[in-house]
């Protein structure tokens, strides 16, 4: 690793990084991305994550920064507590300290999966989803101030208001055509032909879809934010988070919130924009939705953003 400490042995060597080099430009931001490593999203949940510490070089004359002291950061003081906004402020602040004074403005991320135990629709049955969160942490010398943005990913159905729409003229095209000059049917007549196989002459496509948000927080809010109740609050504003264990009357209640919720992309990001916008804890969002189409070999997409740069992931 590049500019380590020097062990005793290493005292009368030569350390290239501490050289001057020609091109006198700071850098932005310099360190290590994707660090793999376990964390405690709480006391009891752990899980495998990646993290991601940078920091600027300010001397345009340093040829690198200390890199071990930012990985050792990481380590220690991920191992020892739950991950929580005020940690990684603590870890970045730690981290722009660390270069001895080469370092003003840094950055910090963390990208997990939170696991949760989800109860199906209608049966006692449970199992497992896994969402992907994004927490991020920057400091702007130049602004004096830190900048806290949490983000995810969360997955349902969409179903094609257009699709269903050609489907039920379908549908009722060839009931008239079974009518044919016949003017009265018994409720039995009528109950048998909608119970036929060949009732269904077309189903509207739908297909798995995800949001991504990313939303800035205010620091007086830290502590009261939770992922997971987002989370739950955008997949009712949804309707249709996709389910894990199953039976058939889960299966059945989801294909009702199905025709419940047609939506398009644009319906998606909208109602969940709705939500966003009601969050005064929220000083910026951006939210971006992708339907992997079943009709096309092409994703839609759609995204609205306020106060923040784009979509996490999208």
């Amino acid at each position: 690793m590049r500019k380590a400490e020097k062990s005793d042995s290493l005292k009368n060597t030569v350390d290239v990084a501490e050289e001057k080099q020609n091109y006198k430009l700071p850098i932005d931001l310099v360190g290590l991305k994707d660090v793999e490593l376990p964390i405690n999203l709480t006391n009891k949940i752990q899980n495998s994550a990646q993290a991601s510490l940078q920091v600027s070089l300010d001397n345009p004359l340093n040829r690198g920064i200390h890199m071990s002291r930012l990985y050792l950061l990481l380590h220690e003081n991920f191992s020892k507590q739950p991950i929580t906004f005020p940690l990684l402020k603590k870890t970045l602040s730690q981290g722009i300290k660390s270069q001895r004074g080469d370092s003003s403005s840094g950055h910090i991320s963390l990208k997990s999966k939170w696991p949760v135990l989800r109860k199906a629709l209608k049966s006692s049955v449970k199992g497992w989803r896994e969402y992907p969160i994004y927490f991020e942490v920057n400091y702007s010398a130049k602004k004096k101030k830190f900048e806290f943005i949490a983000g995810g990913e969360i997955l349902y159905s969409s179903t094609c208001p257009c699709s269903t729409s050609l489907s039920l003229n379908l549908i009722k095209n060839r009931f008239e055509k079974k009518l044919g000059s016949k003017k009265n049917f018994t409720r039995e007549e009528l109950l048998k032909y909608i119970s036929a196989k060949d009732f269904l002459t077309a189903t509207p496509h739908a297909q798995k879809s995800s949001a991504f948000f990313k939303v800035k927080l205010k620091e007086s809010s830290l502590s009261g934010f939770s992922f997971i109740k987002l989370i739950d609050e955008m997949e009712e504003r949804l309707g249709t988070a996709v389910q894990t264990a199953v039976k058939r009357e889960d299966e059945a209640e989801f294909a009702k919130k199905n025709a419940d919720n047609l939506m398009f992309c644009e319906d998606a990001v909208r109602r969940l924009t709705t939500l966003f916008k009601t969050k005064k804890e929220f000083s910026g969002y951006s939210l971006c939705v992708e339907h992997y189409e079943s009709l096309h070999p092409f994703t839609v997409q759609s995204q609205i953003t306020k106060g923040v740069k784009g979509g996490w992931s999208c």
